[in-house]
């Protein structure tokens, strides 16, 4: 369904994004996770044509058969929010405060066809999918009516209206309090078709996903299935992540990672972690290469020093 090859992102000479390769098929949940910084968000909003003025693609990326990467505007408009749409972090940013809810929802099965009425109709009914209860009186609300959670609940409304293949969940959970976030994330769960799912915390991604894709300074380090990738993590990266997200004896010092994401353009040639890595020594100065293949039920990673 979703194809991407060699996709790399700029911003005048520094590499934000690079060389990052993978698939999606239909049906499948996959999560890009990694600490911020590491290209996630760059990654999607590529995919999407949504990158800021200047910065730029390229590589290949291709959904359904129609290409995503170096194509005009035009192109990329019939098919956001129709064959591929994406759910925001905040909800506030993203939904439009003059406008009634309904309208909003509406509003993009309208740019892509749909009779006003036949559109205003099927929003309530989106709504109502979402689990909004009184979804007549919410589609008549303006966003600041609603809490964070509904409000979100609207951004997934609005990403299924036109029942699109692929959907992007970029931290879409954050803000929101656990209770309310497990909610979502089980509507997620049920209602995706297929799913690209972008976070930090690695128990969301765990509870919503089938396999993963670990990424840092731009690459993706490590991939294959949830339950072998936590259990068996390869790559020291992804071993760190894992040890610090981990519940520890009280009293018992928690793990963490050494040092910070460097900035866009610092991180440091052949292993983007190696100026992090316990491990790291001068092998690592050169680009390690993908080892395994961590599509459908493979293991992959990019470590010349692996955990296991």
């Amino acid at each position: 369904m979703l194809k991407v090859e060699g996709l790399s992102v700029r911003a005048d000479a520094v590499e934000l994004v690079r060389e990052v390769s993978f698939a999606i098929g239909p049906g499948e949940r996959v999560g890009l996770i990694g600490e911020s910084g590491s290209g996630k968000s760059l990654t999607a909003l590529s995919l999407m044509g949504l990158l800021p003025e200047g910065v730029t693609a390229t590589g290949k990326a291709t959904f359904g058969g129609h290409e995503l990467v170096g194509v005009p505007e035009g192109r990329l408009k019939r098919l956001r929010g129709r064959e591929l749409s994406m759910v925001f972090q905040e909800p506030m940013t993203a939904l439009n405060p003059l406008m009634r809810v309904g309208a909003q929802v509406a509003e993009v099965m309208t740019l892509h066809g749909r009779g006003r009425r036949e559109a205003r109709a099927r929003a309530v009914e989106l709504l109502d999918r979402v689990r909004l209860p009184e979804p007549e009186h919410v589609a008549r609300a303006y966003p600041h009516q609603l809490s964070g959670g509904q409000r979100q609940r609207v951004m997934l409304a609005i990403a299924l209206a036109n029942e699109p293949g692929l959907l992007i969940c970029d931290e879409p959970t954050t803000a929101l309090d656990v209770t309310v976030q497990k909610q979502m994330l089980d509507l997620i769960a049920e209602v995706a078709p297929a799913l690209l799912f972008i976070t930090h915390d690695l128990a969301v991604v765990a509870a919503v996903c089938e396999r993963v894709l670990v990424m840092y300074g731009g690459r993706v380090v490590e991939s294959g299935p949830i339950r072998e990738v936590f259990a068996r993590p390869r790559h020291r990266y992804t071993e760190g992540l894992l040890a610090a997200s981990r519940l520890t004896p009280r009293g018992t010092r928690l793990p963490t990672i050494s040092g910070s994401v460097p900035a866009a353009g610092r991180f440091p040639d052949g292993c983007v972690f190696r100026n992090r890595c316990p491990h790291a020594d001068e092998q690592c100065a050169t680009l390690p290469a993908l080892v395994g293949d961590g599509t459908g039920d493979g293991h992959a990673h990019a470590c010349r020093h692996p955990a296991h």
